[in-house]
């Protein structure tokens, strides 16, 4: 049995659809198999803000970040079903800082006055970003997907095999289940829970890493999204109360508008993090395994840019 599509995607997460489409409108027809798709991903619980967080190798990153940040601004935003908006974003530090490694990605920035700080934070960098609310925008990549003829496949892949006994072209988007498949121990999940409260007249996106944690206000458009934990191989996919209690008594030192909150929900994800972002085309028996993966916390972020590289890959390695 063959698929009729010239490239299979594995994974359907942020980084599989965003390569599909691209694939897609380069004229390539796309099948994607996953074990869960939209709303089931960890995609779907992702803050989902434009912030190249958890990611490396920085030189790349830096390049896949602007891409993307690019690509949001001329494709997502316009789209009104994209569930994507631009807001003012603000990075607070216990300490000076200089110039933000990812500066050459945006627009411009700034360095924050001291009378825009909260007390205990020294230097700030403030910014407009885009931010995404996960759901709606996951909602988008697979209507985007399936407008353009793309085949969306439900089905669990426990080897690369039975990929390539259908394809000789395959592009492993799994993020953390390339632990597995690819036997890849550089892998290990990064544990994030975040709060999702009614929305108040707060606006701002407030980012804080502290030697206490990361502190995380994103106002989408319907909600906020308030967090958060960085957990190294941590497996838990459940609620932890104590957690909970900590996001908010952080959010609420960040801005006395979060001292009373009304939560709606409690999410868990686990970030696939890597010592740097697997991105390259392996020979193997049977064909062609183009790798993206190991995106960190930064799967949004990255994710056009990375996907505008594999279809290099795929323009490469694919004669027709």
């Amino acid at each position: 049995m063959t698929t009729s599509s010239d490239v299979l995607v594995v994974g359907a997460g942020v980084s599989g659809l965003s390569v599909g489409i691209l694939l897609l409108k380069q004229g390539y027809s796309v099948e994607v198999w996953a074990k869960d798709i939209p709303p089931h991903t960890t995609s779907d619980v992702a803050a989902a803000l434009w912030y190249p967080y958890l990611c490396q190798p920085r030189n790349k990153a830096i390049t896949w970040s602007k891409n993307t940040h690019d690509y949001l601004k001329e494709h997502a935003l316009p789209d009104p079903r994209s569930g994507c908006i631009v807001r003012s974003f603000l990075e607070l530090f216990e300490e000076p800082v200089g110039e933000p490694w990812w500066a050459e990605a945006v627009d411009s920035y700034r360095h924050v006055c001291p009378e825009e700080l909260p007390p205990g934070y020294v230097d700030g960098y403030q910014t407009d970003v885009v931010l995404m609310d996960s759901e709606v925008y996951m909602r988008w990549l697979v209507d985007v997907f399936s407008e353009l003829g793309g085949v969306l496949t439900v089905r669990e892949l426990y080897d690369f095999g039975e990929a390539f006994a259908v394809n000789p072209l395959v592009i492993n988007c799994t993020g953390l289940g390339s632990r597995e498949l690819c036997s890849d121990e550089k892998v290990y999940p990064v544990r994030g829970q975040v709060v999702r409260a009614a929305l108040n007249s707060f606006s701002d996106i407030v980012v804080s890493e502290t030697a206490s944690g990361l502190s995380l206000i994103a106002p989408r458009i319907d909600d906020v999204v308030l967090g958060g934990t960085t957990q190294a191989h941590n497996w838990n996919t459940e609620e932890d109360p104590a957690d909970t209690a900590d996001i908010l008594r952080k959010v609420a030192a960040l801005s006395p508008d979060f001292e009373n909150v009304t939560v709606l929900d409690v999410k868990v994800g686990l970030r696939p993090a890597r010592d740097e972002v697997r991105l390259e085309a392996e020979k193997v028996d049977g064909g062609v395994l183009i790798h993206n993966y190991g995106h960190g916390g930064a799967g949004y972020t990255l994710s056009w840019g990375c996907a505008q590289d594999v279809v290099a890959l795929v323009q490469a390695n694919l004669h027709r």
